[in-house]
């Protein structure tokens, strides 16, 4: 599993709300004040996954930015190197 946070453009924050109760990999969805809109549980079997599906996110018109992947206990250290965040591999 990952956290991370996601900021849409003005006006699309109920449309972008309701895409991401429904997106496959997104375990929960809270909604925030201030910098960014939202924060994301992503769910994934590996850690590659939880790249793609951030990227898929990341590719929405409508999302403008995202915060850093942050991985939790439940995720598999052993693949963290394969983990990419804004073009850097984290190792």
């Amino acid at each position: 599993m990952a956290l991370t946070m996601i900021k849409v453009q003005p006006g699309h924050e109920i449309s972008a709300y309701d895409d991401l109760r429904t997106r496959s990999g997104v375990k929960d969805v809270y909604r925030l004040f201030g910098e960014y809109n939202f924060f994301l549980v992503l769910h994934a079997e590996e850690i590659s996954g939880l790249n793609r599906i951030l990227q898929e996110v990341k590719e929405e018109d409508r999302v403008v930015d995202s915060g850093p992947l942050l991985l939790t206990g439940e995720s598999d250290p052993a693949n963290a190197a394969h983990l990419k965040v804004g073009g850097a591999v984290l190792s």
